[in-house]
């Protein structure tokens, strides 16, 4: 038998710490107030540009998830900086991948 420690991203004991831990925001801060999904668009021009012809985004993950990142990055700093949606106590994500081979994201603040 093999345990994997929680540092390995994406263990069962790695999921269970995150889930850990949102526990303890909510317990600190309280519940939360938002609940954003944001998902990756399979159009997207950077996304489109570095393929080659005749492929799909299912066929470069790589390409998807670094450009999702991309995206992601400056969307939450938007929100969490500029305080467009309020004051922020505190906030997580966790990103999925979708059975179409996109990935999103689901935001709690």
């Amino acid at each position: 038998m093999i345990i994997l420690p929680s540092s390995y991203i994406g263990s069962p004991r790695h999921m269970q710490e995150y889930a850990r831990d949102a526990m303890a925001y909510v317990r600190h801060y309280g519940r939360p107030d938002l609940f954003i999904t944001f998902t990756c668009n399979p159009a997207w021009d950077e996304i489109q540009q570095l393929l080659l012809p005749g492929q799909s985004q299912v066929d470069r993950h790589d390409i998807t998830l670094r450009v999702f990142r991309q995206t992601l990055k400056p969307l939450m700093d938007f929100i969490v900086k500029c305080e467009v949606l309020g004051s922020v106590r505190f906030w997580m994500y966790s990103v999925e991948w979708q059975k179409r081979g996109l990935p999103h994201a689901h935001t709690v603040q």
